[in-house]
């Protein structure tokens, strides 16, 4: 029997918050982290104050999914470069012992595990409401706007917000996912007040634009739109689970549900694997993302239809491009349409640059000139080699992609099975590729 909205969400309720020793454990690590952010503070006079931030200082942090960060207020006299140095410095030596690595927002910051939690040092700049410097400078702000607009129970009801997010596969602002950030959770609830009400407005979901899809300006900053960091395709995805949860209402929606999967579909598909250099998380699926789209044009302009494109990562030297081909063959002839013969330059243009290489040429019964040519590839193992081996760069993937795909691999069928098999990433990325929409 299918559980009542209200008995979906009081499952949800039960399982969100943090308990009496969760909100201890935390806390204490959150303690110790500024306390040595403050001390390591004390060697570089440009810092000005050092703020606990994020969802754990704004109380709508789940539980066993909490990152710890800690805001480094620089003063606005600080340069970019200084800014950067100083944000960094402090950040190594706050989290000294446990192993503290550089990422990469608009400016770096520091990120380590401490006793299990993960903690982030971000420099920002000191500055007074609106005369933003850094992406950061926001934060702060952000912090002490939830504290003033949400009470308890609409904390509760960001918690509820997040899980579903989570369980559907919408949440996360790193541009792997491109999905609703927590400060947006936190928008949400507080413009339509609670998880339902939410869901509900994206039900009757409707684009503001064709340019515009999804609008969701910060309350801190009226000039900005958080709803621009958010892919159409997260909204859409959104739009679909909260339908299906209004309409069929589970507790599984806020523990996790994925899509029907389809693996007789992957006999179909194609990877391109290859290793690169490490990099920052964004600045790899940055990349990834704008070459798998430069890939899929390149194959389509070449006559293969696709059906989805997806990538896969292990978020350090391994990645892939995942193609689902409609089909794998083409013809060895392709037709081409030229222009009217009323347009006499362009017309003769066409019959010059093509004539002497096509097979044929005629003036169809629209009256457009038109060619048979013959196919470079027919086959899409065969193209996706020339583009692995030396076109990578020439159709735009970028560099670091193009020069590992130049040592990669082509994988399709029992390859392909055999490599995903070893490899939980690669797995993943043909899951995502290989399963319908969540509602769908």
């Amino acid at each position: 029997m299918t559980a009542s909205i209200q008995e979906a969400i009081a499952e949800g309720r039960r399982i969100v918050s943090p308990d009496a020793a969760a909100r201890e454990a935390t806390a204490a690590v959150a303690e110790k982290v500024v306390s040595k952010v403050k001390e390591a503070s004390k060697k570089h006079p440009e810092v000005a104050g050092v703020m606990l931030g994020g969802s754990f200082a704004k109380d709508t942090w789940l539980s066993g999914d909490v990152d710890i960060d800690v805001f480094v207020k620089l003063s606005t006299s600080v340069d970019e470069r200084r800014f950067e140095e100083v944000g960094l410095a402090v950040g190594r030596e706050a989290l000294r012992g446990h192993k503290p690595g550089k990422k990469y927002a608009q400016h770096p910051y520091t990120e380590a595990t401490v006793d299990g939690f993960k903690v982030n040092v971000v420099p920002c700049y000191d500055v007074k409401h609106g005369e933003w410097r850094s992406a950061a400078d926001r934060s702060v702000y952000h912090v002490a706007f939830v504290r003033d607009h949400l009470d308890a129970e609409g904390r509760l009801q960001v918690r509820l917000l997040k899980r579903f997010m989570k369980a559907v596969g919408v949440y996360g602002a790193e541009i792997e996912k491109e999905g609703f950030s927590g400060y947006a959770t936190e928008v949400l609830i507080h413009e339509y007040d609670t998880f339902e009400a939410a869901l509900r407005s994206f039900k009757d979901f409707m684009p503001d634009s064709e340019e515009e899809y999804f609008k969701l300006f910060d309350p801190v900053d009226d000039a900005r739109d958080l709803g621009r960091a958010i892919s159409r395709e997260t909204v859409a995805r959104m739009v679909l689970a909260s339908r299906a949860f209004l309409a069929e209402p589970s507790p599984a929606y806020f523990h996790g549900v994925v899509g029907r999967a389809r693996p007789k579909l992957q006999a179909r598909v194609y990877a391109l694997t290859f290793e690169h250099e490490e990099l920052s998380e964004d600045t790899l699926w940055g990349e990834l993302k704008r070459s798998a789209r430069q890939v899929a044009r390149h194959v389509r302009d070449e006559g293969f239809a696709l059906a989805r494109v997806g990538a896969a990562s292990d978020n350090h030297r391994l990645s892939a491009i995942v193609l689902l081909p409609l089909g794998d063959a083409l013809p060895d002839l392709a037709e081409r349409v030229g222009p009217g013969v009323e347009l006499s330059e362009g017309a003769s243009r066409f019959v010059a640059k093509n004539g002497k290489s096509a097979e044929l040429v005629w003036v169809g019964d629209d009256g457009r000139l038109r060619l048979l040519e013959k196919r470079r590839f027919t086959s899409l193992r065969e193209l996706l080699k020339d583009v692995m081996a030396s076109r990578a760069g020439k159709i735009g993937v970028s560099k670091e992609v193009a020069q590992g795909m130049k040592r990669g691999r082509v994988l399709h069928g029992e390859g392909l099975r055999r490599e995903a098999a070893r490899r939980a990433w690669l797995r993943e990325g043909l899951a995502r590729v290989l399963s319908d929409t969540v509602g769908a």
